[in-house]
Formats: C-alpha cells, structure tokens, sequence
C-alpha cells in the first residue's frame, strides 16, 4: 500500500477512534509492523530504526510468508500530528531497506471513570489515560 492510501486509512481510523472515546492526545505506546525479504535487510533496518529513537522486536526467523517480521514501536501521541509524522518517519526508513509496511496498532486510552463501548472495548480493552 502507498504512503497516501496508508495515511488515508491512518485518518479514518483516528476519526473512528474518537467517535468512540479515545483521547489521541494521550500518550501510549504506538506499534507499526514491518518486514523484511532478508535477514540482512531486517538486521539493518532495525539498527536504523534504533538510531532514529524506535524500539524494536526482531523475529527469530522468518514468516509463513518466508519474510523476516519487525515490530517497531515507541510511546507517543496518537493525534493526527504524531501519528502522521510516525508513519511518515517509519515509510522513510523502511524505503531504504525495501521493507514491507503491515499496518499500526496501539491500545485506546480513555477517560478516566469512562466505559468502553461495547465492540470497542473487546477489541481493545480497557486502558485509562495517565497523559
């Protein structure tokens, strides 16, 4: 998927997050999921990611899909602002080791005192917001 249609997707789901309670602003950690055709081009990439300030999880080996999966994640914002730059930042690096962008993940944070609604909070549990 191109950059523009995975930041298209990043802002309906932000939108479909705040409909449903989730406070952006607060920060939490933020996961994108990448991989890689080599072992080589992972090990690169991850030191890559590490200087530019990610953390990551390295696979033991390959996928099912005989690539070398990369979990990269840091504690931030989920507002439009950072996690546009978040994805932005992630695509720049993973272009530069022909890597493969699977998508972002992170818990909702929700008022203090509030419910999760229904299909919401199976899915992404329950989580209060501590800034």
């Amino acid at each position: 998927m191109s950059l523009e249609m995975e930041l298209e997707r990043l802002r309906r789901s932000l939108s479909e997050r705040a409909e449903l309670g989730d406070l952006l602003q607060a920060k939490r950690e933020v996961e994108h999921f990448v991989s890689y055709a080599s072992a080589q081009q992972a090990e690169d990439a991850c030191a890559h990611f590490e200087s530019a300030g990610w953390s990551v999880d390295r696979s033991d080996g390959q996928d099912a899909n005989g690539l070398f999966p990369v979990r990269v994640y840091r504690r931030q914002a989920l507002d439009a602002e950072h996690a546009e730059r978040s994805i932005r930042a992630v695509y720049a690096i993973n272009e530069q080791h022909q890597g493969y962008y699977d998508g972002f993940g992170a818990m909702a944070v929700l008022a203090e005192g509030s419910e999760p609604p229904g299909f919401f909070s199976r899915l992404f549990g329950r989580h209060t917001g501590d800034g």
